[in-house]
């Protein structure tokens, strides 16, 4: 049976619709993406990132007490 132009019209305008809204939300990720990268950069530049303290994940991964086996 055929299909109708309805139909396939339908199926145009859904996949023109959908692409519109992939390009739309990569376009939004790009600029997201630059406008982070762009605020790092001028933070770099302005040295906030200088005296970050070292964070060693051996020392300071357990404070607490072991406990070994099923607890409830």
């Amino acid at each position: 049976m055929a299909k109708s132009k309805t139909k396939k019209d339908h199926k145009k305008r859904v996949a023109a619709r959908n692409k519109r809204i992939q390009e739309d939300k990569a376009r939004m990720q790009k600029a997201q993406r630059e406008f982070i990268m762009n605020l790092i950069k001028k933070e770099q530049e302005e040295g906030k990132f200088n005296n970050n303290p070292m964070i060693n994940p051996i020392d300071g991964a357990i404070d607490g007490p072991m406990i070994e086996g099923p607890s409830i």
